[in-house]
């Protein structure tokens, strides 16, 4: 697969450039490639001033794009919602204007310094205000499962400054653009860790009170969910390990993983998969050694497994992600 090099030109559209008639299919295109499909449309009164800048880059599999946008309304329907294949987890940050999001659990304000955290699951209606500037995080849910969230992922999550993990990932979305010009591919990929990692604990902090169990089977599920990292290469993960290792029943370690509608198969997949993608990026094995190494039965089976997870072969991502001697001009596509 042939790479191309980070170009600013590339990455960048001003609506001014484009001729009026076209500028609702433009930024209805824009919005398709690098957010979500939704439907555009401008104020009736509107002129010239209809216009748009996005900048965009993205890490490895995350796309981040800031936008600049004009007064506008974006809907996003159930039936865009049926034709959109990918399912993601959907984080918006707003550094000035407002953004009103009508859903149907309600009505929530994304305004500067503030964060909203949705996935493409929602359909909304939302109103834009002039002179919005916003970064848009849209996150693979396949990128996002290896990290805990303690809860499932909720519909509409509102963050502002009071929290201090909640203001550091809005920092951490809002900077980043000043940096990733200037990183290699192995730190592009360190990034994105530290950004999941960040995602995951702003959810799992903010949906704690929703736990309907025992106080003691979230932290249980955390240990568990170590053990079995620790011990993906030794041979098969059995229930029966996990409960003989921590001194619960085989039923214990089934509700502390069904607090998040996992099992204990499901997490022991998601996690095999993601030392095998680090092994994709970050080493030149063989694809074959590296489905051997983690326990597939085959080069077949791993690539099966593989793209299902991540829409593309181990080859392939790995021509589009490995940071092997790449740099962040040659990880760009």
């Amino acid at each position: 697969m042939e790479r191309s090099t980070v170009n600013d030109s590339a990455t960048t559209l001003d609506l001014h450039e484009v001729e009026r008639r076209d500028r609702r299919a433009a930024w209805e295109q824009l919005m398709a490639g690098r957010l979500l499909p939704m439907g555009v449309d401008f104020p009736a009164d509107a002129d010239d001033e209809i216009h748009g800048v996005f900048r965009s880059f993205d890490l490895s599999d995350i796309k981040v794009t800031q936008w600049e946008c004009p007064a506008l309304t974006v809907v996003r329907t159930k039936r865009l919602i049926e034709a959109t294949d990918t399912e993601a987890l959907i984080l918006l940050t707003a550094s000035s204007g407002n953004q009103l999001f009508e859903m149907e659990s309600g009505t929530a304000r994304m305004e500067s310094g503030t964060a909203l955290i949705s996935t493409s699951r929602v359909a909304y209606t939302s109103t834009v205000s002039t002179g919005l500037r916003k970064r848009s995080v849209v996150i693979p849910f396949s990128a996002l499962a290896p990290y805990d969230t303690g809860a499932a992922i909720p519909d509409c999550l509102m963050l502002d400054q009071s929290g201090p993990l909640a203001r550091l990932l809005i920092s951490f979305v809002e900077s980043m653009g000043e940096h990733v010009a200037a990183m290699n591919a192995a730190d592009v990929d360190a990034a994105r860790e530290a950004l999941l990692t960040l995602v995951a604990g702003v959810i799992r902090s903010s949906t704690r009170a929703t736990y309907d169990g025992p106080a003691l089977l979230p932290a249980l599920r955390s240990q568990l969910e170590q053990w079995i990292k620790e011990h993906l290469r030794t041979g098969p993960i059995r229930v029966v390990d996990l409960a003989k290792a921590f001194n619960v029943s085989s039923r214990t370690v089934h509700r502390a993983f069904s607090l998040t509608g996992d099992t204990v198969g499901s997490v022991v997949r998601i996690q095999r998969l993601v030392g095998a993608r680090r092994d994709v990026v970050a080493t030149s094995l063989p694809i074959g050694s590296i489905a051997h190494r983690w326990g597939y039965y085959d080069a077949s089976h791993f690539g099966r497994e593989f793209r299902t997870f991540m829409s593309m072969s181990p080859s392939d991502y790995r021509d589009c992600f490995g940071i092997s001697g790449s740099t962040m001009n040659e990880l760009a596509s």
